[in-house]
């Protein structure tokens, strides 16, 4: 079904920098919107163009308020029409900010520095308005079979090479830390984790975008962390519906969404199994792990959808193998269901974690990433893959035998 068309009619830029006006007129492209008119003004300069009845949108940089960002917005709504919709951008974000923000009752915003995939797509999510969502977001699950197999590790690392893909197409991803009590996500990156979930207890209904937009902590990169301060010394159990409510709000406003659960299993995680589009059970080459891994394989496929993905990932797989068990007899065990096996790179992974960054940046080359890569890709994307590396391969023979005619006949996008 083709995307409905997003009109924002005139848009107004507020800003002093002309480096962000050029962003926002790039995000806007990117989005696809119609604009009948772009305006970029000053604060100071502003003269009736946000009570305009043509003006559909108001993007203000609110670092050019010398009173504050929640000053500066106030007399942007004391302005602007009733019609008027506001995507703020803020280099200055704390509690106060945030309480203002919500008192103003500011549907979206983005703090600095802005990824431009993310205002893009902020920008589309805008304009198609959040009441017409119909959520269409992947959902994948990391399960680990037992303590210590790295499944936050695993996940975290999908998010980031599900992120890098996603940001190509203007898309965004957010990892969801189910682990309430003993939650590392955020840490493993070196962030604050901001998700309170004491706010909503008693009330899940209190949680919208506003309020996830302040609980989330944002990694460099552009990727989206919701994740808990552990507090492992109040051993408890959340209500499904705080869950569901959760879920439902970050997949309606995220394209892809990596999940890690705990051990642990909740009232809930039947719900999320349900929910999940891909779902991955981690183990490790120990028996027990391994028996593990097999006892729940069982569970989890009579819980996952019909047509969802599910599949064992065997990690920290050594090159040599396991004197006790081959990988060979690891495929056995799980027939179809095993997904595929992560080599044992303990000094990168290490090394990443001691430095709260993604492995990526600090070995780029890890087996690792690239068996992961592997893993979560879907069957029908490396099918395309390997249809269009042949594609490339004969093109590129066809230059080097008839270089002459390919010249003559060379076209120009």
């Amino acid at each position: 079904m083709a995307a409905p068309s997003i009109n924002f009619g005139t848009v107004v830029v507020v800003t002093t920098d002309k480096d962000f006006a050029v962003v926002v007129a790039d995000a806007l492209r990117a989005s696809g919107a119609n604009v009948g008119d772009l305006k970029v003004r000053a604060p100071d300069k502003l003269s009736g163009e946000l009570a305009d009845p043509a003006c559909g949108l108001v993007v203000p940089d609110l670092d050019a308020f010398p009173d504050g960002p929640v000053a500066g917005l106030s007399e942007l709504y004391r302005q602007a029409g009733p019609s008027v919709r506001f995507l703020a951008v803020t280099g200055v974000f704390d509690a106060e900010v945030a309480r203002g923000f919500l008192r103003l009752r500011l549907h979206e915003f983005l703090v600095k520095p802005v990824v431009p995939s993310d205002l893009a797509h902020t920008l589309t999510r805008l304009g198609r308005d959040e009441a017409d969502a119909s959520p269409d977001s992947r959902i994948y699950t990391f399960l680990p079979a037992a303590g210590g197999v790295g499944n936050t590790t695993l996940a975290l690392q999908a998010a980031m090479l599900l992120h890098e893909a996603a940001a190509r197409r203007h898309q965004t991803t957010c990892v969801v830390d189910l682990n309430l009590q003993h939650g590392s996500c955020a840490e493993y990156f070196d962030l604050e984790a901001h998700f309170d979930i004491a706010e909503i207890e008693n009330q899940p209904d209190r949680l919208d975008r506003k309020l996830l937009d302040v609980m989330l902590s944002r990694h460099k990169s552009g990727l989206a962390i919701v994740s808990a301060p552990p507090c492992p010394w109040e051993m408890r159990s959340y209500r499904p519906e705080i869950v569901g409510r959760l879920l439902d709000l970050v997949a309606g406003h995220f394209d892809n969404v990596v999940i890690d659960l705990p051990r642990t299993w909740f009232p809930w995680t039947d719900t999320v199994l349900q929910g999940s589009d891909h779902v991955f059970l981690i183990t490790e080459m120990t028996v027990p792990a391994l028996r593990q891994a097999q006892r729940l394989t069982h569970a989890v496929k009579e819980r996952v959808h019909k047509d969802a993905r599910f599949g064992v990932i065997i990690n920290r797989v050594d090159a040599k193998g396991s004197p006790s068990v081959s990988l060979a007899e690891v495929k056995e065990l799980f027939g179809d269901a095993f997904a595929g096996s992560v080599a044992n790179d303990y000094k990168a992974v290490r090394e990443a974690l001691d430095q709260g960054r993604p492995l990526g940046e600090v070995a780029p080359n890890s087996r690792v990433i690239s068996d992961l890569r592997t893993i979560i890709a879907d069957p029908a994307e490396l099918t395309a893959s390997s249809w269009t590396a042949s594609l490339r391969s004969l093109l590129a023979r066809l230059k080097r035998t008839d270089a002459p005619t390919l010249s003559k006949g060379k076209r120009h996008a």
